[in-house]
């Protein structure tokens, strides 16, 4: 029985090392792709995915779950804005500006409807990973 606990433990620590590998290696890591993947996960309508990408590290604490509450509004509302324009047809990102802990980039988002949208999105860096800027 001891060897098949061990055994089982082992295979345990091998999926978790794993899973976090590939977390890891497929989090995004220039702000260009944050945004991108942000706009993804807002047209598939992942809420707590898209929220995830804003930095949230001056809220305090007891601030957290309004903070949430609020983008996740905000994500609501930008999803229904995507489906009433048919959905994204594509995203295109460009580095505007870069610092140390600090970026801009521009995103033209274009739509199935043929229409498009440009807006320009502040980044930080939260933790060592890039996330959008609360305003």
């Amino acid at each position: 029985m001891h060897y098949f606990n061990s055994v089982v433990r082992g295979l345990s620590v091998f999926w978790m090392s794993l899973f976090v590998l590939v977390l890891v290696a497929c989090s995004p890591s220039t702000p260009e792709d944050v945004v991108k993947d942000f706009y993804k996960a807002v047209a598939d309508n992942r809420v707590d995915d898209a929220v995830a990408y804003f930095s949230l590290k001056n809220v305090k604490e007891n601030d957290l779950t309004t903070m949430k509450g609020k983008l996740q509004m905000v994500v609501g509302d930008t999803y229904s804005r995507i489906q009433n324009n048919g959905g994204l047809e594509s995203i295109t990102t460009e580095l505007i500006e870069q610092q140390d802990d600090t970026a801009r980039v521009k995103v033209e988002l274009k739509f199935k409807n043929g229409k498009t949208k440009n807006e320009s999105t502040r980044l930080v860096k939260d933790s060592g990973k890039w996330k959008l800027h609360l305003k």
